[in-house]
């Protein structure tokens, strides 16, 4: 294991660590993004919300929706209402526990409310300017669990890379320890 092509081979094993960390992280990275509910306001939208919890809304300062961009800096004014399409009733949207932001693509997003279900249905949000206005258009994204999704994402692409690199580093190691007790000098004995 004294040979130079060893350095080659690790070279080789921390290039796929990254390969296979681009690997991990490209298609995970669309699906937690495709979980996202996008509705464009003021208006009103049919939210199908499959799963009982905590869900965010956010903000999204850029984002597309139906092949058409969207920009907006402040949603000043906007009021939300919520409501259970199967027994009327509101549900109470609260500002989130931590203040959190993303950027995935071109969307970047500012959390501004949360709330909780009891059980998947069907939802109607409805969103208004305070004066009535139908303009700015602004884009809300709902989702349940998403930043833990992409903690979970970012911290298994990291362990990925680093295990490439890892292995690389330990040949490399094996590879300088056998030469360097190769070209040590020799005790005469006596």
């Amino acid at each position: 294991m004294r040979s130079p092509l060893w350095f080659v081979v690790a070279g080789l094993i921390a290039l796929a660590g990254f390969a296979g960390a681009a690997f991990y992280v490209m298609p995970r990275l669309e699906a937690v993004d495709s979980a996202t509910i996008r509705v464009v306001v003021p208006g009103a939208a049919l939210l199908i919300l499959d799963k009982a919890g905590r869900y965010t809304i956010y903000h999204e300062k850029k984002s597309t929706v139906d092949g058409r961009y969207y920009a907006s800096d402040t949603v000043n004014g906007l009021r939300l209402g919520l409501i259970d399409e199967a027994t009327r009733e509101p549900v109470r949207l609260t500002e989130p526990a931590m203040q959190s932001s993303y950027t995935v693509g071109n969307r970047s997003g500012t959390s501004i409310y949360a709330f909780e279900i009891d059980r998947p249905g069907r939802y109607r949000l409805a969103a208004d300017l305070a004066d009535g206005r139908n303009e700015p258009k602004a884009v809300l994204a709902i989702e349940q669990g998403m930043l833990g999704e992409m903690f979970s994402l970012i911290f298994g692409t990291i362990a990925i890379a680093f295990a490439g690199l890892g292995v690389a580093g330990a040949i490399v190691l094996v590879v300088l320890w056998r030469r360097s007790k190769a070209v040590a000098p020799r005790r005469p004995q006596g």
